[in-house]
């Protein structure tokens, strides 16, 4: 069976990485690191040789030591600036924290555990991240509609929206995705007769069902978030930043403070995003958002006194 691209092309930046940090290696050494054989390394040098900046003239090209290559040998005399990604501590943090981020939510695809496994090894820390989540997805819940999406399988499904109401929907699931941290599952919803972004920690019950999915995918135009209803937020202009980031905001400078004006699709998106610039805050509109304000402060305080 042929290799796939992807594991070839991250051995061939593999090998890169580690002849430019050794000087140079034999091949038999990279067959060993790499897990393969020693013909395939020489296949890969040759391919590598091959390969640069468009343009492919003499200065363009990966170039290797060739008499050291007869006597199967791989040092590097011009790489191109070919190599792996590097992270930085700070930049390896930050990835652990999206993928952590996504792993709470009960979005995230089986590689990024492993990813985040590894790369928090790496770093040499337990629990260089810790997520708080504000609710949590029922792992069956998140299990049955990977299932049904991976599957393209029908769906029945409880759902409880931002007012508390319950409904039963037939939803043909299409993607399980991470938003600022919230899982969602984009969907067709044969109760609604669109298409919906339906948040997993409000299903209650999964039903998966045999019937195939049928309906395609919105890719063209993508799933539209619609609106519950409108907030006001009056807060001093030095919460300006945030309060520019939310989505449809319209802005109104009132002497030393700012009106934001905007549509609320996610309650507890909102609620995070107001958290941060809770001192600034003058009055927030209506009742629902100043609920789940008040919510997620009790649960950092709660984090904070635990």
């Amino acid at each position: 069976m042929a290799e796939k691209a992807l594991p070839r092309l991250t051995r061939l930046l593999g090998i890169m990485t580690y002849v430019s940090d050794q000087g140079e290696a034999s091949f038999d050494e990279l067959a060993a690191h790499f897990g393969v054989s020693t013909p395939q390394i020489r296949k890969d040098i040759v391919a590598l040789w091959s390969a640069g900046l468009p343009g492919h003239g003499g200065g363009d090209l990966i170039d290797f030591d060739g008499f050291l290559f007869d006597d199967s040998i791989a040092s590097i005399v011009e790489s191109q600036g070919v190599t792996q990604i590097r992270l930085s501590a700070r930049e390896a943090v930050a990835l652990v924290g999206a993928l952590s981020s996504m792993l709470a939510s009960g979005a995230a695809p089986d590689v990024a555990l492993s990813a985040n496994q590894k790369i928090t090894a790496l770093l040499g820390s337990e629990n260089p991240v810790t997520v708080v989540a504000t609710r949590e997805v029922d792992a069956m819940v998140a299990a049955a509609l990977k299932d049904a999406t991976i599957r393209r399988r029908v769906a029945q499904i409880e759902y409880v929206d931002a007012a508390d109401r319950r409904t039963s929907r037939v939803i043909e699931p299409h993607r399980l995705v991470a938003i600022d941290g919230v899982a969602y599952v984009e969907c067709y919803c044969r109760r609604a007769q669109d298409y919906r972004t339906l948040r997993l920690d409000r299903i209650v019950q999964v039903d998966v069902h045999d019937e195939p999915v049928v309906a395609p995918a919105a890719d063209s135009t993508g799933f539209s978030l619609v609106a519950e209803y409108t907030a006001t937020v009056i807060a001093a202009r030095g919460a300006r930043w945030v309060l520019e980031d939310l989505p449809s905001v319209v802005l109104t400078d009132e002497g030393d403070d700012v009106r934001a004006t905007f549509g609320v699709v996610d309650v507890d998106w909102v609620a995070d995003r107001l958290l941060a610039i809770a001192p600034y805050l003058r009055d927030v509109e209506p009742q629902p958002v100043r609920d789940a304000l008040a919510q997620h402060a009790d649960a950092v305080l709660a984090t904070a006194a635990g």
